[in-house]
């Protein structure tokens, strides 16, 4: 299949997460290199431990660039020109994230960030000076419509907007200039009680129609959910969690043998389905929310 024009072996991309040193000292650059063996994309997140040149440095292929807004323009364009520098393919702008979450569990386990992880690209643009704070949070600028405006006159890179949850948002983003959106609810960890991405998934691609890309991250736990995705109208999905189990438990190794993993379910999915390729699969492999209201009544 292609996304943005760069051929995958496989219709899952690895989501940007940060800071991945606290699973592995390998950490994103670990993280490309098991993407670039397994044929896909890695999103490599603006709070990453190593510099996104380091990353791109480290591997042969394509690597996109997610773009968190910190401070002000000034700093948000020269983050641009740090990931076209290095080689980005692709910038995904977050908009679901501008401002801190109560994430309860964090703070009841005390989370403090260990002195081994660091923030190559905010120490790299000055964003980050001295010490990192303990929650490893720094405030970033919330974004407004004419702010994501501003960015696509910016770059010639593909935009990607991750965060979108509602139909009229994805118009909106598409008509801004947007390449793709990222169906996304950060994972659910941001608000509580958030749209889950699956159930926004479907009026958010038929809003689209064919006019960008869209993907979808949350919840993907194993290829059958992969390709039920496929089937609500998404044309590849971003994975988080699993792959930071992997890498977390041996590296590099580790997330490739996640992403075989995925592989080889996506695989046996399609046989049961009877599909010869993910590009076989469609709205009739799914069950609508109005058919389901539907079969329910009858």
């Amino acid at each position: 299949m292609t996304v943005l024009g760069q051929r995958l072996a496989l219709p899952v991309l690895l989501a940007p997460t940060s800071p991945q040193r606290l699973l592995h000292e390998g950490a994103e650059i670990a993280t490309a290199r098991a993407a670039e063996a397994a044929g896909t994309v890695s999103i490599v997140s603006t709070d990453s431990h190593y510099a996104f040149s380091d990353v791109t440095g480290a591997i042969g292929s394509d690597s996109w660039f997610q773009l968190y807004a910190y401070r002000s323009r000034d700093d948000v364009d020269a983050t641009i020109a740090l990931a076209e520098d290095a080689g980005a393919t692709a910038l995904v702008v977050t908009v679901d994230a501008s401002y801190a979450a109560r994430r309860i569990g964090t703070r009841r386990a005390g989370f403090r960030t260990p002195g081994h992880v660091d923030f190559g690209n905010l120490r790299a643009l000055g964003v980050l000076t001295g010490d990192i704070p303990d929650g490893a949070r720094i405030e970033r600028l919330p974004l407004t419509w004419d702010d994501l405006e501003w960015i696509r006159s910016r770059t010639r890179l593909p935009i990607v907007i991750k965060g979108v949850l509602r139909a009229e948002d994805a118009e909106h983003c598409v008509a801004l200039g947007a390449d793709g959106v990222i169906v996304s609810n950060h994972g659910g960890r941001q608000l509580d009680g958030a749209v889950p991405s699956l159930v926004a998934l479907e009026q958010v691609a038929a809003a689209v129609a064919g006019r960008a890309l869209v993907l979808m991250d949350g919840g993907i736990r194993s290829g059958v959910h992969v390709v039920k995705a496929l089937a609500y109208g998404a044309d590849a999905v971003c994975v988080g969690r699993p792959y930071l189990w992997g890498l977390g438990l041996a590296g590099q190794q580790g997330v490739e043998a996640v992403l075989d993993l995925l592989r080889s379910e996506i695989e046996d999915t399609l046989l049961q389905l009877g599909a010869d390729s993910v590009a076989d699969i469609g709205p009739d492999f799914a069950v609508s929310a109005h058919r389901a209201t539907h079969l329910g009544a009858s």
